[in-house]
């Protein structure tokens, strides 16, 4: 499959995204399922990121995950999906997800074409609404990564993520040990969280395309 492929795969609209039957199989065991159209009534705050997809050297197809750099907030040094808040100049979620793509990986925006939006979903600890969305890169991107956000980025293979299992670890919240669902990505690193979730839906999308 060549991205191309992927992108016409990935056009195709479903009856239903999967959403929480995605999210629930990667959401740490202290999260519940939240009421996305309560939720909005609240006024959270609104952020967008991407699944941004290109073919590396080789043809194979990738995806970039960053790890945020170290601050004081709730999701310091975490591997994230590029995107930030949605700022009223945007105009649209998914040109969010493409500004903040472009400014924490170096890219251009002329060189991404958004393709599809996934289920939202909300982070109680920093109270964000968040909308994923999937595009792809034409041409192969030479990340150059903005270091007030991004420690470092990590090009993730899709057909081994499509293959791979979850996994748990050990993480200490507060004092407390707590078993948490993830995918490692090697050297003991973990995608988990919200950003495991949206990525589960991804995956769902993807497998559900190619089994009909």
């Amino acid at each position: 499959m060549n991205l191309e492929e992927l992108k016409y795969i990935l056009s195709e609209s479903v009856e239903e995204l999967p959403g929480w039957d995605s999210h629930e199989k990667l959401s740490p065991p202290y999260r519940e399922k939240y009421d996305i159209e309560m939720i909005k009534r609240t006024n959270p705050r609104v952020a967008s990121v991407m699944i941004l997809l290109f073919e590396n050297e080789l043809g194979d197809i990738e995806f970039p995950v960053t790890m945020r750099v170290s601050y004081d907030g709730a999701h310091s040094n975490q591997f994230s999906l590029p995107g930030g808040q949605f700022e009223e100049t945007d105009i649209s979620l998914d040109l969010t997800a493409v500004r903040e793509t472009v400014e924490e990986l170096g890219v251009f925006d002329e060189d991404i074409e958004v393709i599809k939006q996934l289920t939202e979903i909300f982070i109680p600890p920093s109270n964000f609404l968040v909308y994923p969305f999937i595009a792809i890169h034409h041409g192969q991107p030479n990340f150059v990564p903005d270091e007030a956000e991004v420690e470092y980025v990590i090009p993730l293979d899709l057909e081994a993520f499509l293959d791979a299992e979850p996994e748990s670890f050990i993480k200490e919240f507060s004092g407390h040990k707590v078993d948490i669902p993830g995918y490692n990505i090697g050297d003991e690193e973990y995608i988990w969280g919200a950003t495991a979730m949206i990525l589960e839906e991804f995956k769902d999308v993807i497998k559900y395309h190619l089994n009909n």
